[in-house]
């Protein structure tokens, strides 16, 4: 449950796993501060002293609504994915990363193999699998990752009442920055995306997507030319070797 305050608003992250999570975290982290809620290494904890059952920042709708009332904040936004993309991409750093995955076991046989259901397997692999539907609030500002995430930092110079850096969001945990890995990218067949459209049902429904098309339903956010030049101007600067060092050594730190 990552929250933050931007100016004198109260404004919640509702994180679903693998939809560009860490790249948000971070670029909330440089803007606003450290968020609340949310640990990296909550992972790295011996289980019997984790004090809950996944990542505060995997926290579901029902474990939220337990907890605090939506009220509490003045903003509540999300990013979401294509559920194919997004089981494609936890497959990749359960197996991979994670070592969760049998050796040698391939996105299909993983896959048939997957229950999201909350009642038969909570809190499975540190919440990854759990329907974006069950993690995001009911009038969440939505964010499709399809469109980039460009357009959060507009929503945030709004939220804030005022424009100011960073401009850019890098991109973050792209399959291999974590272990180096020669697998290919799984390729879903036609039986597997139909599973997953069983499976998240209400992911389709709720967030606009078709089985048989990468993009959502709703029209990509418009940009205006002149954030367009400030963005391209950030991600050049962040690609000096200074730039990358300092990024280096904040995540080392915990800072990011």
């Amino acid at each position: 449950m990552p929250f933050f305050r931007a100016a004198e608003k109260l404004v919640y992250y509702a994180h679903v796993p693998k939809c560009g999570g860490t790249s948000v975290a971070n670029y909330i982290t440089e803007r606003f501060g450290a968020l609340a809620f949310h640990d990296t290494g909550y992972l790295n904890l011996p289980e019997a002293q984790r004090w809950t059952k996944s990542s505060p920042q995997h926290v579901d709708t029902a474990a939220l609504d337990r907890l605090l009332p939506l009220t509490l904040f003045d903003a509540v936004f999300t990013v979401v994915r294509h559920p194919v993309a997004r089981l494609v991409s936890i497959y990749h750093f359960q197996s991979e990363v994670e070592k969760s995955v049998p050796a040698m076991m391939g996105f299909s046989d993983w896959l048939e193999h997957l229950n999201p259901n909350p009642t038969s397997t909570p809190f499975a692999y540190d919440n990854h699998i759990r329907p974006m539907s069950a993690i995001v609030p009911e009038g969440a500002t939505v964010f499709h990752m399809e469109h980039g995430m460009d357009a959060l930092i507009g929503w945030f110079d709004l939220l804030e009442g005022r424009v100011r850096a960073p401009r850019a969001l890098s991109a973050e945990n792209r399959k291999g920055a974590f272990v180096k890995t020669s697998a290919a990218r799984a390729e879903p067949t036609k039986s597997d995306a139909e599973r997953i459209r069983t499976l998240y049902s209400a992911d389709f429904l709720r967030f606009g997507y078709v089985i048989d098309h990468p993009k959502p339903a709703a029209p990509a956010p418009l940009l205006r030319a002149d954030f367009l030049l400030e963005r391209d101007k950030a991600l050049a600067a962040a690609q000096r070797p200074f730039a990358v060092l300092r990024r280096k050594i904040k995540k080392k730190m915990g800072l990011l």
